[in-house]
């Protein structure tokens, strides 16, 4: 988690599918044929496409030791090979992204891909599907909560999941005429089970699942009911894997071949709008800073000037009718549920941005995903959330910036400045009570003005996002349009009325 997390906000462009199914199913063979397919159909280099599985090479001499002890250890084992090969494929796709200059991949055609033998989905529905670890039908699978199914905030989804649907009595006819492996080694992604429940040494000199998923019709059922249930990749296709393993092969190439064009347009699209294509859009202009900046005044005003819409902070907005409704349960982050209360405001952000998509009004929002995601660091200031978070307000960024034009402006202003606002605006007290004014505003200075501008520039910088950064203690009339006067100019050069774009 340590090597992903470092590497979460710079991930390499590539194309990953995983190949799930059950024992026997055909996996290997048909990563195998994926990988030749691969580099003949779409011209791709040889170094361009690897096959490789769960877990990888580099932990092998580590598997039938955990094999062995079986139970939450082997899961663990499992789990954790999920992210050493996500650290791995990043690794090999930032080498081939480096060999295109400096700024990364030159063309799509580039793109490396990694097809992969059993990736998360595995773990995750094998771990379910064993009988003595859920205990649950093949019929009740659906009913399960989708928390269960979903892939880990910090561990990438592929772009593509196949999920090889066969018959038990050619899975059968498959494992009997595979090679002799040993007993002790469960191959696949992230099993695992329970050594005490695996009864008496197999009858088969295969590895215990063949023998398991040959004793319990429903346990394969259910392994592959929860396959079906996965949440994060970005397509999910089932392949009819019961015919010659050529035949297989070609339909899941199409399948392959498709999706792969989808991503080449996405990124193609995405290096346009980032290259100049985005001035015939409409506009996003963000305004940030810590609390009592003059955001909510400024971007009103400026939505006024320049005919714009102005979406306000949407934590301040929700906070009251949330907490009435819900009864506190969400939170307000002062009380309980300070996680479910930013994972709510991120999820109802998102949904706005989604709605602004289909609109040409440019529109001016206070506080958005970087500001949100400053007030959750400083509510939640431990390095596991903080990767987490950064990913995922990356990930919003990445997604308007498909759709709109982005602008950044941020307001700097001392820690004192806060404390002056809020006596002389009674308003601005009542929204956020405190304590000790001068220390708890220095902390959310600290917070969502030096921290937050470092996130802000960090993302702007990475993205390639216009930023102006303003300081603005200073009150009255005269200042508040001096700083309009700033950010209309800065606005200007890239501005297009609603109406202009094709």
């Amino acid at each position: 988690r340590h090597m992903n997390n470092n590497d979460e906000e710079d991930s390499p462009a590539c194309f990953v599918v995983a190949v799930e199914g059950l024992d026997g199913s055909g996996k290997s063979t048909l990563v195998r044929k994926l990988t030749e397919g691969m580099q003949s159909s779409t011209h791709q280099s040889p170094d361009h496409v690897y096959s490789c599985a769960t877990p990888s090479k580099s932990l092998s001499p580590f598997r039938p030791v955990f094999d062995r002890r079986g139970g939450p250890i082997a899961r663990a084992f499992y789990m954790c090979s999920n992210y050493i090969l996500q650290y791995e494929i990043r690794k090999a796709a930032r080498a081939i992204n480096n060999k295109g200059g400096s700024s990364g991949v030159t063309s799509t055609q580039d793109i490396p891909v990694f097809v992969v033998d059993r990736f998360f989905s595995s773990t995750c529905a094998y771990t379910i599907g064993w009988k003595n670890t859920a205990g649950t039908p093949a019929e009740s699978i659906d009913n399960l909560p989708d928390s269960l199914f979903k892939w880990p905030p910090d561990l990438k989804p592929p772009d593509l999941m196949l999920i090889l649907d066969v018959s038990d009595n050619v899975r059968r006819e498959r494992v009997t005429s595979r090679a002799e492996v040993s007993p002790l080694v469960s191959p696949g992604g992230g099993r695992g089970s329970p050594k005490e429940d695996d009864g008496p040494p197999p009858a088969s000199r295969h590895n215990p699942w063949d023998d398991r998923l040959s004793n319990d019709e429903e346990l394969g059922q259910r392994i592959v009911a929860a396959h079906r249930r996965t949440i994060g990749p970005q397509c999910v296709e089932t392949i009819d894997a019961n015919g010659p393993s050529n035949e297989v092969a070609e339909a899941a190439l199409k399948v392959v071949r498709d999706e792969l064009t989808k991503k080449k347009v996405s990124l193609n699209n995405e290096n346009n709008m980032l290259n100049g294509d985005a001035a015939s859009r409409p506009i996003t202009l963000a305004i940030t800073g810590t609390h009592c900046s003059g955001k909510r005044t400024l971007g009103m005003r400026l939505a006024e000037i320049l005919g714009w819409r102005f979406d306000p902070e949407l934590g301040d907005i929700l906070r009251p009718d949330t907490l009435v409704a819900d009864c506190h349960k969400i939170g307000d982050g002062r009380s309980g549920g300070r996680e479910d209360w930013d994972d709510f405001v991120h999820r109802e952000e998102c949904k706005r941005d989604e709605e602004s998509g289909s609109e040409t009004c440019n529109r001016v929002v206070e506080t958005w995903h970087i500001g949100n995601l400053a007030w959750a660091l400083q509510r939640m200031p431990s390095a596991s959330n903080e990767s987490v978070l950064k990913a995922r307000a990356q990930s919003a960024l990445r997604e308007e910036v498909r759709r709109r034009s982005i602008l950044f402006v941020h307001l700097q202003i001392s820690p004192d400045t806060p404390v002056r606002r809020r006596k002389n605006e009674p308003g601005n007290a009542a929204r956020l009570p405190m304590v000790d004014e001068l220390a708890e505003c220095t902390g959310l200075h600290d917070a969502l003005d030096t921290q937050g501008l470092k996130l802000l520039s960090h993302s702007a910088q990475k993205i390639g996002l216009p930023l102006l950064v303003l300081k603005n203690d200073a009150d009255g009339k005269e200042a508040i349009d001096s700083i309009l006067t700033e950010i209309v100019a800065f606005v200007n050069p890239n501005q297009v009325r609603p109406g202009d774009t094709a």
